[in-house]
């Protein structure tokens, strides 16, 4: 525990407080204002043919520059009852995508310098890994019900009443154990970190060089390439090794900060029952890319390439 980084810690719970309470504050001020109607107006038409709700077509705008804001104003919409559960679902996990394009396009030329071929290769398969996750959660989102038709999900909720909301009795309730998880989540990233060095050189296909590749994921990505930069210069990695390792750190990296942040934000603007739901189809559908891929990066290190 002496080694934890506590300062790290906590400015991760106060960036996940200021997410929390700002996408929240943000997102109420969206809805109250009908800015998607209002913006998408001249769009509907297409929208109702096409079947995609005008609020999660508008969060998409958002997320470009905030997907936490984007995921926010989709829970306030799903408060309001403007989307059902499915909508609200599949319109949050759609949010991850406009955010990372934009990361990728500064972050490939970075890859490239640092791992050269390798580093290349990594950037375009997690970048086509991350498109084929949002063509599915679009097509997933697409409803089934006539234009104009509401769900009769959506029905009940709008006749229960539950869209009244309190932004203060909302923090109070959701802040605790958001901020609980991702401690938790924190604490036990070293641990697993640890685990992949120790025992990751005693696994097969990758040698320790791919291994410790691997576990800089868990630092940064770009520590992560440095690494496999470094490996392919000394020849302790080929370029086959250095994709699988890049990626196999990648898919351990992501998970972990699927526990430590997704699930902590999400917690703290989504029921319970929303969370579920959405850690269920982000983490099946994350295993299932990431799997493929790393699958794939290990048929050439199996060839001997």
């Amino acid at each position: 525990m002496n080694g934890l980084d506590w300062t790290g810690m906590l400015k991760g719970m106060g960036y996940l407080v200021l997410s929390v309470s700002g996408g929240i504050g943000l997102g109420r001020a969206i809805i109250y204002f009908s800015l998607p109607e209002r913006i998408l107006a001249s769009m509907l038409p297409h929208l109702k043919k096409w079947r995609i709700p005008a609020q999660a077509l508008f969060a998409l705008g958002v997320s470009i520059g905030s997907s936490r804001a984007g995921s926010a104003f989709i829970a306030e919409a799903y408060r309001n009852d403007l989307l059902s559960e499915k909508e609200a679902i599949f319109g949050t996990l759609l949010q991850s995508f406009p955010g990372y394009l934009k990361r990728w396009a500064v972050s490939f030329p970075v890859a490239a310098a640092l791992a050269g071929s390798a580093g290349i290769i990594y950037s375009l398969v997690v970048l086509a890994r991350s498109f084929c996750r949002f063509v599915f959660f679009l097509c997933m989102l697409r409803g089934k019900e006539l234009p104009g038709q509401v769900s009769p999900e959506l029905a009940d909720r709008q006749n229960s009443g539950t869209g009244s909301f309190s932004f203060f009795g909302s923090l109070a309730r959701t802040l605790p154990p958001s901020l609980g998880f991702f401690a938790l989540a924190y604490l036990a990233t070293p641990v697993l970190q640890g685990f992949i060095e120790e025992r990751g050189a005693h696994l097969p296909l990758l040698s320790a060089a791919g291994w410790s590749v691997a576990a800089a994921s868990f630092a940064h990505v770009n520590a992560a390439l440095g690494a496999a930069g470094g490996a392919l210069a000394s020849g302790s990695l080929t370029t086959a090794q250095a994709v699988l390792a890049l990626l196999a750190g990648n898919m351990l990296a992501v998970l972990s900060r699927v526990l430590r942040q997704d699930i902590a934000f999400w917690i703290g603007i989504f029921p319970g029952k929303m969370v579920r739901s959405l850690f269920a189809w982000n983490l099946a559908t994350l295993l299932a890319v990431m799997s493929i891929s790393v699958t794939a990066a290990a048929v050439p290190v199996l060839w001997g390439w």
